[in-house]
């Protein structure tokens, strides 16, 4: 956690809540210190949380001291309901810079995986650390700003009545992105902060990980007071709050995101016997991004606001001629832990066939996820790839990085695709598109026009024979996970979440 706070609590509390839209939340606990003593609270702050007007969690903002070393530890908690089930999610991590504002670590720690430290040799060079591997990584530039740099530039501008500011800091929650920051001032209002009226400017705030538009309302010291992030089902808002206002607001949370993100549509009979489908995706309000035309699927554009998505079963997508030993697809990470001791065990129980095709060894392994995972609920947010391995449990988040995780291992380039998949009723809401995590896997084509290995959709949590893969799909990103819960891959998610139609296509010999 190495962004500013109005990034972290704006931006990265969106984006938390973003991920989670797609199944993808993190279940980071506490922040890992620096192996030092001694740090003294310099300031403290709280936040309530609230989502479409309901509230949803709290989080915290402590600036620390060691002599000439200061440490910023955010942390943010949120609950939800999905269906009824609980998932409660806590994202926390810490920047330590020294007083003149040179960066010397960052460590984020999620639930069921080992932390990861980003230890500063310079402002471009870092050393990552996971566990016993280690990995050198070259930022793009040295020009970012610390998050008590960050906090000192909004101040000195603000109180200069700044019309834009930009600048660039560092977000280590999405794996340590250099972030671009543009504020442009909107004007001045005056506001109710603890309990008197204080003058706040106002700032539309842009940033270069997700095509969201944000709102923030600053104090005279620079000091966050209130950040609004429009989605398609209700704003999240931070604003500033006692300690007991904060913990009111995580104590009431009881939103429900699987309901509040669902997309009516109509029935799609036999869907999931079709080796073909077709359907239109339209924007409710502006233009539709535009979604990849990768493994099965393929992407039309038929208007600004609308596009013509096609999928076929026996389809896949040509690969980059560096994907198949690009380490993106290869590598071990924080969530898809290849590398685990857990993954390298459940690997050795498939006993694949030395030297048989990819694709062979990729689908045994897509049912040997299937059936390992006996506990299929919607409580468990997003774990690593060992968690799932060890408690044998969790939803399409957990299927899709434990199927990532053991094909990397097994030697096969793989990515998680997150999109959209077809519910013919989700609890009792009728048939639509709910938010899904599904596996990609670099294998044989299965088909004869195909000349070399090509991105193959392959979902774990389908049980059965073919590749548990149907063609009520709707791709909208993949993501080697390097970032975690907030990686900014999944960030276009955003522009749809309540934001799209769906209609479907006449499939070939479709009676209706």
């Amino acid at each position: 956690m190495a962004a500013p706070a109005h990034t972290r609590v704006a931006a990265s509390a969106a984006a938390s809540v973003a991920a989670f839209f797609v199944a993808l939340f993190v279940n980071a606990v506490g922040a890992a210190s620096c192996a030092r003593s001694g740090w003294t609270l310099v300031e403290e702050r709280f936040y309530a949380l609230s989502l479409a007007g309901n509230p949803c969690g709290r989080s915290i903002e402590r600036i620390e001291r060691d002599g000439a070393l200061f440490r910023t530890v955010s942390r943010i908690e949120m609950r939800f309901s999905r269906l009824g089930q609980e998932t409660a999610i806590d994202l926390a991590s810490e920047f330590v810079e020294t007083e003149r504002g040179d960066a010397v670590e960052a460590t984020v720690r999620q639930k069921g995986a080992d932390p990861v430290r980003y230890l500063f040799e310079t402002q471009r060079r870092v050393r990552v650390e996971r566990g016993a591997a280690r990995e050198e990584r070259e930022l793009p530039g040295d020009d970012w700003l610390t998050p008590r740099e960050a906090s000192a530039f909004i101040a000195a501008r603000g109180a200069a009545a700044a019309e834009e500011l930009r600048f660039r800091t560092i977000d280590a929650q999405s794996g340590l992105a250099v972030v671009d920051m543009t504020l442009r001032r909107l004007g001045e209002r005056e506001q109710p902060v603890a309990g008197r009226p204080v003058r706040l400017t106002e700032y539309e705030v842009r940033n270069s990980l997700a095509p969201i538009v944000a709102r923030d309302r600053y104090d005279a010291r620079g000091v966050l007071v209130e950040s609004a992030t429009p989605l398609g089902l209700g704003e999240l808002v931070s604003r500033l709050a006692t300690r007991e206002e904060a913990d009111a607001s995580y104590a009431a949370a009881s939103f429900d995101l699987l309901a509040g993100t669902f997309v009516k549509g109509p029935r799609i009979a036999r869907y999931a016997t079709l080796e073909s489908l077709e359907f239109i995706v339209e924007a409710t309000a502006g233009e539709l991004v535009d979604l990849p035309s990768e493994g099965s699927q393929r992407f039309e554009r038929i208007s600004p606001r609308a596009a013509r998505i096609s999928v076929e079963l026996a389809r896949g997508s040509a690969a980059a001629a560096a994907d198949a030993t690009d380490p993106r697809w290869r590598k071990p990470t924080e969530l898809v832990d290849s590398d685990s001791a857990e993954v390298r065990a459940l690997l050795a129980e498939a006993r694949l066939e030395p030297g048989s095709p990819r694709y062979e060894r990729a689908n045994a392994l897509r049912k040997l996820v299937s059936s390992h995972l006996r506990r299929k609920d919607l409580g468990t947010a997003f774990g690593s790839a060992s968690e799932a391995a060890r408690t044998r449990g969790g939803d399409c988040t957990e299927h899709a990085v434990l199927l990532a995780a053991l094909l990397r291992a097994d030697g096969i380039p793989a990515r998680v695709a997150s999109g959209l998949v077809y519910v013919p009723d989700l609890g009792g809401s009728g048939p639509g598109w709910g938010w899904h995590l599904w596996t990609q896997a670099l294998v044989e084509p299965q088909r004869a026009l195909a000349a070399s290995a090509e991105w193959t959709d392959f979902d774990a949590t389908v049980s059965g024979e073919g590749r548990g893969y149907h063609c009520a799909h709707l791709l909208v990103a993949t993501s080697d996970l390097a970032g975690g819960a907030t990686d900014p891959a999944f960030s276009r998610a955003l522009g749809l979440i309540g934001g799209i139609r769906i209609e479907t296509a006449k499939p070939e010999g479709d009676p209706r």
